[in-house]
């Protein structure tokens, strides 16, 4: 009778799977591990790689092949790591996109398709382009094509995981540029944040992944003046994505009528660099104005009712942020202030991204360093820095954490 003990499991946990079209957490994984890209560009022999940390040992325990600008994302269960990156084509005259299924229990290739037209970031740093369905079905990746004219246009492609293949249908975005992926828990919608329309686009999907329809439509969510940036985007109801602009100004959309059905102004203490401040002309933005701050395009950390929204400096290295704003997820109030100092005098600690795990006991931020990079690890809900990793990769640039 004991024999049977681990085929009733899987056989329960199977069950559990299918009926609520979720994934759940693979019980013979490891948990609470990051899952780390350091692009380490700029060096003269770069080694771009990935690597998987245990942040209570402070050990890497694998590392995961990885050709240039590297990008991942981590099924829901924590058994798939989808990486994207660039090799050189056999004639060594340009570069080939690639998407790598790995198993992460082995570090196995289960699969390795052409991943062609792929979104590359310019710079060391850059987020992720990359997300999955709430259910892992789907992973949404963006990409750059040339319509009929041959001019570029944005566009995501829909990559069956089940099939391990992509979907003939990408869901077009012209003049999207700089985008953030908002999936939704059904795993059958997907809302993105364009920068240079400034609007939300929303697709929804049939059980086969064909979107419904190919060129969503954008709703502004930017009425408040000229000059404003688009920060960040969460789910805020059944039908409503709440848009927070750069200068804390928010949007809250409704799908069904795609429209604006409230605005207002989140009061940050310290307060954001004032709306309009930022140039039209993006080359000036890093003149130096100690002490503003703004919301960067990252998504946002949720835990526990709450909101931990990461402020950039609009006068420091690549808009790394410095300090997170701690807000109510249903009033957007303040509820605390989170600012990370470096041991040097007058300096503050940069971090690129963040991650929340430990069943939201613990908040990870990949810090910016000279010459290597560090996890600051925080206690929640108070911020209070416990711990550091440090000697985290040369330019580690995104982080995600396994169930």
């Amino acid at each position: 009778m004991r024999s049977c003990q681990p085929f009733i499991a899987a056989f329960l946990l199977a069950i559990s799977t299918f009926s609520t079209g979720q994934q759940i957490p693979s019980p013979d994984l490891p948990h609470g591990l990051l899952y780390i890209v350091d692009s380490d560009h700029g060096s003269s022999d770069s080694h771009e790689r990935i690597f998987s940390l245990d942040p209570q040992r402070k050990a890497i325990l694998k590392n995961y092949p990885a050709g240039s600008r590297p990008d991942i994302a981590l099924s829901p269960d924590g058994a798939r790591l989808y990486v994207a990156y660039e090799q050189m084509s056999p004639d060594r005259t340009e570069g080939v996109g690639k998407l790598d299924v790995i198993e992460t229990a082995t570090g196995t290739v289960l699969a390795s398709v052409p991943n062609p037209n792929r979104w590359v970031a310019v710079g060391p740093l850059y987020a992720s382009e990359m997300a999955l369905s709430s259910d892992g079905r789907w992973l949404y990746m963006k990409k750059l094509t040339l319509d009929l004219n041959h001019l570029p246009v944005d566009a995501v492609a829909i990559f069956d995981t089940a099939a391990n293949r992509f979907l003939p249908d990408a869901i077009s975005l012209p003049k999207c540029a700089a985008s953030l992926f908002v999936p939704w828990p059904d795993s059958h919608t997907l809302s993105v944040l364009c920068s240079q329309e400034t609007d939300l686009r929303t697709v929804r999907l049939n059980d086969q992944g064909v979107p419904a329809n190919l060129v969503p439509a954008g709703v502004s969510v930017t009425n408040h003046g000229a000059g404003q940036w688009v920060g960040t985007a969460f789910i805020s109801g059944a039908n409503e994505v709440t848009v927070i602009a750069a200068d804390g100004k928010y949007s809250r959309v409704n799908l069904d009528t795609n429209k604006i059905t409230q605005e207002g102004a989140i009061a940050f203490s310290p307060p954001l660099t004032p709306a309009g401040w930022h140039p039209r002309v993006r080359a000036t933005e890093h003149v130096t104005s100690l002490g503003r701050r703004f919301i960067g395009m990252q998504p946002v950390l949720d835990s526990d009712g709450r909101l931990y929204i990461l402020l950039s400096r609009s006068d420091r290295y690549m808009h790394a942020a410095d300090a997170i704003a701690v807000l109510d997820e249903k009033t957007l109030q303040q509820e605390a202030f989170f600012e990370l100092k470096s041991s040097t005098r007058g300096t503050r600690s940069l971090f690129w991204s963040g991650a929340i795990g430990d069943d939201g006991n613990r908040l990870y931020l990949l810090g910016v360093e000279s010459k290597s990079g560090i996890v600051h690890v925080l206690h929640l809900p108070d911020g209070k820095e416990v711990d550091t990793i440090k000697g985290v990769g040369t330019t580690p640039t995104i982080m995600i954490v396994s169930p």
